[in-house]
C-alpha cells in the first residue's frame, strides 16, 4: 500500500523508501525544524503489514515541542517478526537512531521534531555500556533536558505513532529545505541479547 499527503509547506516532499514485506512502499516526510505528521497518526488501514492509511485531513507544519520524560537507566529486548531483535525502552516502545552524525555536539531533531521523534532521556549521565547488547551504549547531554540514551553515539528516539512492539517508523527520512536528509533505523540487537539490561554508573 502507498500513500501520499499534502502539506501546506510546498518545500516538502514525499520520498519513497521500499521496505519488508515485498510490494509495500513507504512515503514520509518530517521536517527537522517544521515537523509534520505523516499518516500514520490519523485513522486508515490497520493490518499485519506496517502500511499506512490515507490522512484524514491536513497536518499542520508547526507542531510544539515534545517535552520528554526522563526514565529509568534500563532498556529491554524483543523479537519481532522480520525484524530480529530489537531494543525497546522499559516501556517496550522500540528504539531509533538515525543516520546523522555520531557525538553530534548539537541535537539535529530538536523543536516540533520531538513531535514526531521522542528523545530518550535516562536519569543517568555517565553509565557503563554493558557490553551485552551488541552496541555500544551511552549518553549524550541534551541542553535544557537532561541525558540522552546514545546508540553508537548516536542519540536514541522513539516514534510518537508506535505502541509497545510496533516499529511504524523504522526507514522514515526526514529532511529540511536545505535538502539535507536523515533515515531512521530501529536499533537491532543480537538474537541472544538479554530480555532487560539495567545500566550501572561508572564510578
Amino acid at each position: 500500500m502507498t500513500n501520499r499527503t499534502r502539506y501546506p509547506d510546498s518545500r516538502l516532499t514525499a520520498r519513497p523508501r521500499s521496505r519488508r514485506p515485498r510490494g509495500v512502499v513507504r512515503l514520509a516526510t518530517v521536517s527537522v525544524v517544521a515537523v509534520v505528521i505523516v499518516a500514520a497518526l490519523v485513522a486508515g488501514c490497520q493490518g499485519d503489514s506496517p502500511t499506512r492509511g490515507k490522512p484524514a485531513a491536513w497536518v499542520p507544519s508547526a507542531l510544539p515541542a515534545y517535552t520528554p520524560t526522563v526514565q529509568a537507566a534500563a532498556v529491554r529486548t524483543r523479537e519481532v517478526k522480520g525484524y530480529s531483535r530489537i531494543m525497546t525502552t522499559s516501556q517496550g516502545l522500540s528504539i531509533y537512531v538515525n543516520d546523522g552524525p555520531a557525538s553530534p555536539a548539537n541535537a539535529v531533531c530538536t523543536g516540533s521534531c520531538t513531535s514526531v521523534w521522542h528523545p530518550v532521556l535516562v536519569n543517568l549521565g555517565d553509565l557503563v555500556d554493558p557490553g551485552t547488547l551488541g552496541v555500544r551504549i551511552s549518553t549524550i547531554d541534551r541542553p535544557g533536558q537532561g541525558h540522552q540514551l546514545a546508540v553508537n553515539g548516536r542519540r536514541a528516539y522513539t516514534f510518537v505513532a508506535d505502541r509497545p512492539g510496533q516499529l511504524q517508523g523504522d526507514l522514515f527520512i526526514t529532511g529540511s529545505s536545505s535538502g539535507k536528509t536523515y533515515t531512521w533505523r530501529a536499533v537491532r540487537v543480537p538474537k541472544g541479547a538479554p530480555a532487560q539490561v539495567v545500566f550501572k554508573p561508572r564510578k
